[in-house]
This record gives structure tokens, C-alpha cells and sequence, in this order.
């Protein structure tokens, strides 16, 4: 779940109470991997932990959990087999605790790139970290993917979220707008330009930063080495100067246009005379953009296209 924290933290003040599901291990084929979080409320879930029986268990359980005057936390093995009528076949471990005002006054300091959580005499200590403690016996592995735990385990140590991606976007027209809802829950740093003021909505995503300008090529210069770009304004001619000036600092993770295949050839005849881009280099242009075998042309299919091919430079 992206933005856990600032959900703990407006649940925390709306019912004083929740429970935070963490999967730390898992084995085989399972729903969700480690890492993964859910929070928990007497009539609220924020995440998913994967659905189907195994979350509607786990949720009893949290529940369960939220009145008890027991333990404040378990942890919990669930195999996905016939017990819980799911055939995926892996097994996952869970992490229940309960958090009141006292417990989660953790959430009031400002998230380092690591939490770490202590098992102390039945108590859980939550502290952040700017450090990766390799020599916990719970702790991160390789990548993020999963958590591993030993015997005797005493501390873990879990990477807070994804670092955003930078993204660039040119356009707050249809496609823009529709393009900015669906990125809203994705780990994006959204630069968003446009010379008309009136184009963007009255509300923003949180990830997303107007800048109204009509000097689009000073965002490109100043982005940073292995930014996403987007480009869709009001013009072909601007499209064209914004798609050409990305091409040519040669450092982009993704650089796709909105056009047609006509759009794509006319352009790329332009800037192989120009020398924007050698033949070699011709696939760096993405254009048309958004996955193929996703049709139609209505804004939010577009952006449901694009924001799945986005993921998969990421």
C-alpha cells in the first residue's frame, strides 16, 4: 500500500485505534508479496493483502485483535490451500499489531527510508532509520522482494515504500487530467506543465505539481538523469520541440508522445534530417504511447494504457 504512513496517521486520529497487517514472509504462490501492508479499523480497511478468504481471515483476526486486552500483536502463518479455499498453494506469515495514541506515537516523526521494529518482552518498539541493518535476523533481502526471518529473531527492518519516480508530463488537456488521476496512487513525482492556467483541475493529486509556463523546454533541461517524460500539449510544433530536446540528452527512462503512426513518421523523418536521433536510436521514441493491445481512445482506456507501459520502466 503506497502512503501507509499517512493513512495510519488519519486513521489514528479518526477512530484511535487500528490494527496494521504487514506480510513479512512468504513461500511459493501467493497473492501479494512481502512488505505488503493492510490497516485495519472496526468498519474500515485501507490495502489489500490479497482478497478473497485469506484477507476476509485476516481481517476477522485483526478485529479480534482491536478489543482484545491481551498481546498487542501475533504473528501468523496462513497456507493458501484447502483451509482457505484458495488454490494458489504458497503460504504467508503475518504480522498483526494493534496501535492506539500511545503505541503509534512513532507516526508522528517524519518516515526515514528504514522502520524498524524491536520484540522486546512481548512489546513491539517502533523506531526510523536512515540505516539498513544487514546484521538483524529479520530483515530485508536482496531487492525488497521479501523478508526473511531466522530463529531467535529480536529486530526487523522494513524499507518505507518506493522512492518516487520523477516523471515530467507536458499537457493538463484530456489525456493529461485523466493520465494524473491514475497515477495519484502510483510511487510518481509528477512535474506537470502547462502554459494555460485553466487546464488544471481544482484539485490536484498529492503527487502531482502544477507548473503553469509556457517555457516547456526549461523543465527538460533542468530534470534529473533517468526521468520519465510524457508529452501531450496543445501543439504538434511544441510537441515536437519538448519530444526532440528530450531525445537529445539521451538519459530518459521513458520519453513517449501521444500521436499516430502518421504523427510518428512525420516526426521521426524530421528528426533523423535534424540529427535529433540515428536510426539506432529510434525505438528511444515512444509513439504512439500506452500498451497496443489496450484500444480505445477515450481518455481514462489511454491513460489506463499508458500508466501500465510507465510501470514497466520503473
Amino acid at each position: 500500500m503506497q502512503n501507509w504512513v499517512n493513512a495510519a496517521r488519519r486513521l489514528l486520529a479518526a477512530e484511535g485505534v487500528f490494527v496494521m497487517v504487514t506480510v513479512v514472509s512468504t513461500k511459493g504462490s501467493v497473492p501479494r508479496a512481502a512488505g505488503t501492508k493492510m490497516l485495519v479499523t472496526a468498519n474500515t480497511l485501507e490495502g489489500t493483502v490479497g482478497g478473497g478468504n485469506l484477507e476476509f481471515q485476516v481481517v476477522e483476526q485483526a478485529r479480534k485483535l482491536l478489543v482484545s486486552d491481551g498481546p498487542a500483536y501475533v504473528l501468523q502463518q496462513y497456507a493458501l490451500g484447502p483451509l482457505l479455499e484458495q488454490c494458489c498453494g504458497g503460504s504467508v506469515e503475518m504480522l498483526l499489531e494493534r496501535f492506539d495514541a500511545d503505541s503509534a506515537a512513532f507516526l508522528a516523526e517524519q518516515p526515514k527510508a528504514y522502520l524498524k521494529t524491536s520484540f522486546d518482552g512481548g512489546y513491539l518498539i517502533k523506531e526510523w532509520s536512515d540505516k539498513y541493518q544487514r546484521h538483524a535476523v529479520v530483515f530485508w533481502g536482496h531487492g525488497g522482494e521479501r523478508l526473511d526471518i531466522c530463529k531467535g529473531a529480536t529486530l526487523m527492518t522494513e524499507e518505507v515504500g518506493r522512492q518516487p519516480q520523477p516523471l515530467y508530463m507536458f499537457g493538463a488537456g484530456h489525456v493529461g487530467r485523466a493520465v494524473a488521476n491514475a497515477l495519484a496512487p502510483l510511487p510518481f513525482d509528477v512535474v506537470w506543465v502547462d502554459s494555460r492556467a485553466d487546464e488544471f483541475p481544482d484539485t490536484l493529486p498529492d503527487n502531482s505539481t502544477p507548473h503553469i509556463d509556457d517555457n516547456y523546454l526549461k523543465y527538460v533541461a533542468t530534470a534529473p538523469i533517468g526521468a520519465l517524460y510524457l508529452v501531450f500539449t496543445h501543439s504538434h510544433q511544441l510537441d515536437y520541440d519538448v519530444t526532440a530536446k528530450i531525445l537529445k540528452r539521451d538519459d530518459a527512462a521513458y520519453c513517449g508522445m501521444i500521436g499516430s503512426m502518421t504523427k510518428r513518421a512525420r516526426f521521426e523523418k524530421r528528426m533523423l534530417g535534424e540529427e535529433v536521433l540515428g536510426e539506432a536510436d529510434l525505438p528511444k521514441f515512444i509513439c504512439p504511447i500506452g500498451l497496443p493491445d489496450i484500444k480505445g481512445k477515450e481518455p481514462a482506456v489511454i491513460a489506463a494504457a499508458v500508466v501500465a507501459q510507465l510501470l514497466m520502466y520503473v
